[in-house]
């Protein structure tokens, strides 16, 4: 079966599956209480209202039919048609025109890794060319590799923002965020460019593991091993190149940091936004997203950074 015909991804909010979507959140984000307060169920149906856009995606053939009856049977969330996934968009604008700001997106934890993100996003692609929305802004982590390899990579975005901390301790007390700072690049999706074109209506993508282009003068920084196995800050740390492209290199794995020693996470975090803050205040752009690998089978995730041609001239 077609990959894209293993999941339905609706284009409206139904009345009988709100409910379920702020369920799937609560689900998603592992909050407790979550569900109790009545700010969520809002939040679904403002998008939805206000020319903005909620998508959900359901299984139609990702699990076989037993393995959805093995499910059921540890969890009667399974036992019926209930949103794997989920999208919500606002609608705004700024000076440069109306946009979509991707305000929220989740998808089952049983259902990692079987492209459900990939698929929901496909959809609204095809949503914004049809309300001939231009480009599409969003937040994301960008220590966590699967989201550069997805946004960058696969979808053809760029960031030319990184937020300091950017959302509050009201939305930090999940599993993901608590105790670490929620630094974000701040992504846009240009619709009608062909960088983005190319890659989701022809799947023209360039080569993620073509690290031809760097050397040890344009890599800024490295990503060492501790005792523990675990990546750390290492001791390069580079702030005056003025070369077009530049790599900063990330965690390939900061899901295991989280999971084994959380301590750990913020002096990475703090190491690498200084960098990004850095580049992105001189009008560098992230273009790209490249995965190496070493010798001992080690994977190394690094972000392509090109200069604006308006800030090339500027030595600073």
């Amino acid at each position: 079966m077609d990959d894209h015909r293993k999941v339905r991804v609706e284009k409206y909010l139904r009345a009988s599956v709100l409910n379920d979507v702020v369920e799937l959140e609560k689900r998603v984000w592992n909050r407790d209480g979550y569900r109790e307060v009545n700010a969520p169920m809002l939040y679904f149906e403002l998008a939805y209202l206000t020319n903005g856009l909620v998508l959900t995606a359901f299984d139609e053939g990702v699990y076989p039919e037993e393995e959805r009856r093995r499910m059921a049977q540890e969890d009667p969330w399974y036992a019926q048609d209930r949103p794997i996934g989920f999208l919500a968009c606002f609608a705004d604008f700024d000076k440069k025109g109306p946009f979509w700001y991707g305000a929220r997106m989740g998808v089952d934890r049983l259902y990692w890794d079987k492209n459900i993100g990939e698929e929901i996003l496909r959809v609204l692609y095809e949503c914004a060319k049809e309300r001939s929305i231009p480009r599409i802004r969003w937040t994301y982590d960008p220590l966590v590799s699967r989201n550069g390899y997805i946004y960058i990579h696969r979808m053809g975005a760029i960031v030319r923002e990184i937020g300091f901390n950017y959302y509050s301790a009201v939305f930090t007390s999940d599993e993901f965020n608590r105790s670490i700072s929620t630094d974000r690049f701040i992504v846009e999706w240009l619709i009608q460019t062909d960088r983005v074109r190319e890659r989701i209506e022809r799947g023209i993508l360039p080569s993620l593991h073509d690290t031809s282009e760097m050397t040890e003068e344009n890599i800024v920084n490295a990503i060492d091993m501790d005792e523990d196995g675990l990546e750390c800050p290492g001791e390069k740390n580079v702030f005056h190149l003025n070369v077009s492209p530049l790599f900063v290199e990330i965690p390939y794995n900061q899901d295991r940091i989280l999971k084994v020693d959380r301590t750990k996470a913020q002096p990475l975090r703090d190491y690498c936004r200084a960098l990004f803050m850095h580049y992105l205040a001189r009008g560098y752009v992230v273009r790209g997203f490249v995965v190496g690998k070493e010798a001992d089978n080690r994977r190394r995730a690094y972000y392509r950074l090109e200069r604006d041609s308006r800030w090339k001239t500027l030595n600073i």
